[in-house]
C-alpha cells in the first residue's frame, strides 16, 4: 500500500510551497506569452453598417395536434365501472336454468339451505346496475367540480353509493 491510512485516502502533507510554486508558475508562463507574442499590433477591419449579418430566419416545427387528453384515476376508476354495469347487466335477465335451479316455490321451502329465487337476485342485480351508474354519474361530475365544497359532498355521495352497494352485496349472502 501506498501509506493509505484505514479510510483509504492519503494523509495530508503540511509542505508549504505556495508561494514558491505561483512564482515558478507566473514565470514560466509569463516568458512564453513574451516569446510567442508579436511586435506588430493587428489591424481590425473597418465595421461598416453593411457587414452587419442578418439573423436567419426562425425554424418552424410541424405543429402536432392533441388528440386525447390525460388519463386520470377518475378516467380509470370509470372504465372500471363500466365493465362492472356491462357484467351486471347480464345478470338482470335470469337464463332457463338459473329459473329452473331457483324455483320461487323452490327457494322457498328450501329457505334453511340459504339461496334466493332467481326473481329475487334479477331485482338485486337491477338495483347493483342501477346503483353503479349513479356512482358513475357522480365521478363523472367530480372530473370537474365547481368548488371544493361541492367536491367534499360528491366525494361524501359516493362513499355512501359504495357503502350502500356493499351492504347490497353483503344481503344476498
Amino acid at each position: 500500500m501506498l501509506g493509505l491510512d484505514h479510510a483509504g485516502t492519503l494523509p495530508s502533507v503540511n509542505i508549504n510551497l505556495g508561494r514558491p510554486f505561483l512564482l515558478i508558475l507566473g514565470i514560466s508562463f509569463g516568458s512564453s506569452l513574451w516569446a510567442a507574442g508579436d511586435s506588430t499590433p493587428a489591424s481590425t477591419p473597418p465595421t461598416s453598417p453593411a457587414t452587419h449579418l442578418t439573423p436567419e430566419p426562425a425554424i418552424e416545427l410541424p405543429t402536432i395536434q392533441v388528440t386525447k387528453n390525460r388519463v386520470r384515476e377518475i378516467d380509470v376508476t370509470i372504465a372500471k365501472l363500466d365493465k362492472l354495469i356491462a357484467r351486471e347487466r347480464k345478470k338482470v335477465k335470469s337464463s332457463e336454468l338459473d329459473k329452473a335451479l331457483n324455483n320461487p316455490k323452490l327457494a322457498q321451502t328450501a329457505a334453511i339451505f340459504g339461496g334466493n329465487s332467481a326473481a329475487h337476485l334479477s331485482a338485486v342485480a337491477a338495483s347493483r346496475v342501477s346503483l353503479l351508474e349513479t356512482e358513475r354519474a357522480v365521478l363523472e361530475a367530480m372530473k370537474r367540480p365547481s368548488t371544493l365544497q361541492g367536491l367534499a359532498m360528491l366525494e361524501a355521495e359516493l362513499e355512501q353509493l359504495r357503502t350502500t352497494r356493499r351492504n347490497l352485496d353483503n344481503a344476498t349472502r
